[in-house]
């Protein structure tokens, strides 16, 4: 599992709150051990979990996985409810796609669309 969500999540939670890894996992309603792992890489937290850890640290959800992007914030915040409604698989594979290196992301998308072409 790849660390850089977790580094970034860390670097949010410094920079966005006061609030320390067992404040945010109270506010979460989790372990400290479980948003710990997050922090790490060991885990990755649910979709439920992204969406109250955007409200903690008052982050959209594009910000929150370290993407950039040249969209307003009412975009982001669009983007925020279309996540809502993604299977745990598909948010698996959002992630896992994020934090691919650039060549990673060439070979999922050229994957992906030849599974696509192979349908038609």
């Amino acid at each position: 599992m790849s660390t850089v969500f977790g580094k970034h999540l860390c670097n949010l939670r410094k920079s966005n709150t006061n609030y320390n890894q067992e404040k945010i996992a109270k506010l979460l309603g989790i372990s400290r051990s479980t948003y710990t792992y997050y922090e790490t890489g060991k885990t990755e937290p649910s979709q439920e979990t992204l969406s109250k850890l955007c409200e903690i640290l008052k982050v959209d959800f594009n910000t929150l996985l370290g993407v950039q992007s040249d969209n307003d914030t009412a975009v982001a915040s669009d983007s925020v409810n279309l996540f809502k409604n993604l299977s745990p698989d598909e948010e698996m594979l959002i992630l896992a796609y994020r934090n691919a290196s650039s060549e990673g992301k060439k070979s999922m998308l050229k994957q992906a669309s030849n599974m696509v072409k192979g349908k038609k």
